[in-house]
Order: C-alpha cells, then structure tokens, then sequence
C-alpha cells in the first residue's frame, strides 16, 4: 500500500483537511505555501461517510520536509475524546454536543447491554446490592398445592379453601422477591455499569433503590427459616401444609423484617426522587424506558416496584386472616390469631415511625420560616455580646418533660393585634405549636418572621375572653402562679378569637395527659390553670369534657 504523502499541486480539500485545520491550530484555510511535510496534530480517521459533516476547506501545507504518513497512523480516536466523537468535528466544549453525544453514548450502552449482558461489576458493588447472590434454586414452588397432597380429593371443602388461602402466601412471596430483584439484578448493575463509563453520574443509586438489599436478605432468610421448611415438609409426607408450623416465625417478624421500618421512612422521598430524576434528567428517562422493555423486568414501571414493599408489609395480615377464617382448629386459629398481633404490631410501628418522621420535616418547615430571636433591647454593645449566647430559639429541640415520641407541632398561625399595659396596640403573627406560643413580627414577602416577645409556654398559660367578641387575653404565669405578663389580643373577627381559643385550649390538654402518663404533674395543677372552668366552654361541656380526659387517661393507663 503507497503510503500517504504531501501534496505535490493545488489545495486539497474535504474532510482530511477540515480535521488538520481543526485540531492542528496554526493553519489557516487563505495561506497557501510551498510544498511541504504534513504534521497533524494528531491522527485522524479517513471514514468517507463523514464528508457530508464537513466543509471544504483548501488544504494547507507546512514548511518542513515531505514525509509520508502510513495509514495505521491516522487512526486514533483522541481527537474524537476531545471534541465530539463520532458525530465528527465541532465547535470544542459545546455543551449541545456534550449532551448529544452523551445520548448517543448511552444508546450505544444500552444496545451493547441488550445484546452481550452487562458487564461484571466489582465482588464489592455484587455483595452491597446483591446482584446474583445467593442461590435462588430453593425460591421455586409447584403450580398447586395439589401436586404435594395426594388425598386433596378427600379433603373437606373448608380444609381446601384453607390450603389455598396458605399457598397464596407462599406464592405471593416469592413473586415479590423476584420483583425486589429486578432492581438489584437490571436497574441498579445497568446504573452503575454506565456510571463507570461516565454516564448518569448525577444520579444516586443509593437514594433510588435505598436498603432494597437488605429487604431481599430479609425475605430469603424468611423463606429459607420459616415459609421453605413448611413447604418441605408437605413436599415430604404429603399431608396438608399446617399454618402451626409458621407461628415461630412470625412471632418474630418485627425482628426479621426491620429494614422495612427505613425504607418506609425513605418511601415518600425515593418515590419523589425518581419522578424528578425522570422529568428533568433525559438520559436517565431513556435508561428506565430500556429496563422496562427488558425482558428481564416483565414490564414492570420503576415507580411500581419502588412501591412494592410498602404494599408487600401492609399485605401479611390480610393473608393470615384469609387462612383464619377458614381454619376450623382451635389450635390453628389461636396460632394465627398470635400471628396477626404480632404483624399488625409491628405495623403500627411502622406507622408510628412514619408518622413522626412527617412530623419532624413539618417542624423543621416552620422552624425555618422564623427569624432572629429579638426580645431584648440591649443598651450598650457589650450587653449585646453577652445576650448573644441565649438568644437563639431552637424548635427543632425535644419537648421537655414528655416522651421523646411526642413531636412538636404547629397547630395554628395568623395575624392578630396585641396591647400590653398601656401601650399602644402592636401588629403581630402568632405560631401556636404543641407547646409554646410564639408572638412575631409580621414577615414581609420572603422575610422571616422575628421573634419580638418571649416564648410563652401553654403548661403556664391561661386563655380569658374579654368582652370585644374578637379580643381574648393571655396570662403567663410563673412557677409560683403568679403573672409574669399578660397580652390583649385582638382578633381580626370573632370567629378568629375561637379558633384561637379552642386550638390552645386542646393544645393545653393534650400537653397535660403527656405529663400526666409520665407521672410530672397532677390533676390539682391543671385544675390550677382553669383548663376545665373557662367561662367560654359552658358548664355542660367543661362537666363533660372533665369525664372523657380521667377517662382517657385512666383506660391508656390501664393498657
């Protein structure tokens, strides 16, 4: 083959010569010298396909001596790393062609996934997600019960319906655990498989499928300790599957299935994250279309099965009670009927902890909307400097006094005027929270609003109506119950001023029965503070009210 040598007349002109011009520098299309040797800054790939990509620009030629150029020699892709690929030349750094050629990147990935598999991640990345660990030959189960019980036919009708209300359990579970693995099995290798090659690096494989590995250990353990075991001892005598045999097991379930307890407190962000990830992220949108085209997937949707295990937990105690009612034993119906306590306990739990994580994101949402703490006036720049420690208010701090459970709340805001003493009136936006009341300057558009009076807590407050239909007064007392200040708030109309005064009033009992299970305070105390006597509840309703609180209280007291 006759190598490639310098021109010998004339501008040469085509692709060759946009690529020397490109990403040599110093030539220029208009200068036309001698002839000479050609240096390229680089190799370049001779691919006539191309040439509609480019303009015709004159060849140039350099100064130094003619020297030929073998053809093995002007195939390297740097040029094509540098600016652009496979799409040709192009203005360098263009962030359109970035993202083209991105695309087209992940194209080409996921072509090569769809036709060899992925790559082999890393025993670590295989391990954490558990992809392909373990062995699944013991997650297989026949198409009936029927085909482990040869006597199906002389069973009683009851008993059947009992035995397939006992392999519904069976089968659902392992359904699911094989729609928990398509994510660590196709979406998470197929991420992470691009995230090694530079693509999608912006999303998080962590926050999108969370602790899902965990939840399969999870469910392997229970299939392998307590739902397997029971399977195979029909398999070996033939007899009926007896639900006894999984009471041991469920008994335990909030300690085998505690990974749930994250993942449900994550649920609502992770479902938040992906819907983002999808609408704003087009390369991540193409990479979940593939994984639901996979065959791998069964057309599963990335948000269904990132809801999955929320209905998967919820769904126990509806199957165990499906096998209660059709079980006739006494024996058997007193297993189950343990069973589902204990599911359902740990539900509660779930929803306890749930609850209370909305709770702490919907306090720190308010927290953030309040401003400094200015409730001084200090008189000299040294006193600043000294006030400056204690003048921070946090209410993202623990409650004092009650179980850690308790979050505390805002139950209540709004603009209102206040007057104390002989002052003039002030204007003012109040916070009501479970256990403070907080009286603020009125915010301005996207000002916060500052804290211009102490914090008044409603264990030492008491509401009064005034006479002005839309005016109540608040006392603060100390801890000798005496007035430590005292505010006339005026409403902005008198539905207003009970709104006011029935949200307090609930607050203050609902903050006494905390003391109160936790032994801190009697019922003489809040006789003290006249929560039951105000005029503004009538005589019948403070009677009756008074009645269902000892009630409450004596009846969570007892349980």
């Amino acid at each position: 083959m006759q190598p490639f040598g310098p021109p010998d007349e004339g501008p040469l002109q085509g692709l060759v010569a946009s690529r020397i011009e490109t990403y040599g520098g110093r030539l220029q299309t208009s200068t036309l010298s001698t002839p000479g040797g050609l240096y390229p800054r680089g190799d370049l790939v001779l691919d006539p396909s191309r040439r509609r990509l480019q303009g015709y620009v004159p060849f140039t030629k350099g100064s130094g001596p003619a020297r030929g150029l073998s053809p093995l020699k002007l195939r390297e892709p740097e040029p094509e790393k540098r600016h652009g690929g496979p799409f040709g030349a192009g203005i360098p750094h263009s962030p359109k062609l970035k993202e083209v050629t991105k695309a087209h990147q992940l194209e080409v990935r996921l072509h090569t996934f769809s036709m060899f598999g992925m790559p082999r991640l890393p025993p670590e990345d295989r391990r954490h997600w558990e992809i392909g660990e373990g062995s699944d030959s013991g997650l297989a189960i026949e198409k009936s019960w029927k085909e482990l019980v040869p006597g199906h036919k002389e069973m009683s009708r009851e008993l059947c319906h009992q035995q397939e209300a006992l392999w519904e359990l069976l089968t659902t579970e392992l359904i699911y655990v094989r729609k928990l693995k398509i994510m660590t099995d196709l979406l998470a290798p197929g991420l992470l498989n691009l995230q090694r090659v530079g693509l999608l690096l912006e999303v998080s494989a962590e926050t999108l499928f969370g602790n899902v590995p965990s939840l399969i250990r999870a469910h392997r353990s229970f299939w392998e300790e307590v739902l397997g075991p029971t399977l195979e001892e029909t398999r070996a005598s033939g007899q009926p599957l007896d639900p006894v045999s999984l009471q041991n097991g469920f008994l335990t379930f909030s300690q085998r299935f505690q990974p749930y307890v994250l993942y449900c407190l994550r649920v609502k962000q992770t479902m938040a994250y992906a819907r983002k990830q999808q609408d704003n992220n087009p390369l991540f949108h193409t990479f979940v279309q593939w994984c639901e085209k996979h065959k791998r997937s069964g057309r599963q949707m990335l948000g269904d099965l990132l809801i999955k295990p929320h209905q998967r937990i919820t769904k126990y105690p509806l199957l165990l009670q499906a096998v209660l009612k059709r079980s006739p034993e006494a024996r058997a119906r007193e297993a189950l009927s343990a069973m589902i306590a204990a599911v359902e306990s740990f539900l509660r739990h779930i929803n306890k902890q749930v609850r209370q994580g909305e709770e702490q994101e919907s306090l720190v949402a308010a927290a953030q909307r309040l401003g400094p703490y200015e409730v001084l006036e200090p008189s000299s720049e040294e006193v600043e400097k000294n006030l400056r420690p204690f003048s921070t208010l946090d209410l993202t701090a623990p409650m004092l006094g009650v179980a850690p459970e308790h979050t505390r709340q805002l139950l209540l805001e709004g603009p209102a005027r206040v007057k104390e003493g002989r002052e003039g009136k002030l204007d003012v936006y109040l916070f009501l929270f479970s256990d403070v009341l907080l009286v603020t300057k009125p915010p301005r558009r996207a000002d916060k609003a500052k804290v211009i009076r102490p914090p008044l807590m409603l264990e030492k407050l008491v509401c009064r109506p005034l006479r002005d239909p839309s005016s109540f007064l608040l006392v603060h007392l100390t801890e000798f119950q005496c007035v430590s200040s005292a505010l006339t708030v005026h409403c902005p109309s008198a539905t207003d001023r009970a709104r006011w005064l029935e949200k307090t009033q609930q607050a203050q009992r609902v903050w006494l029965q905390w003391l109160q299970l936790l032994g801190k305070m009697s019922f003489s105390r809040g006789e003290r503070l006249n929560l039951g006597k105000c005029p503004y509840l009538g005589a019948g309703k403070r009677k009756r009210n008074q009645c269902q609180e000892q009630k409450a209280i004596r009846d969570k007291a007892k349980r």
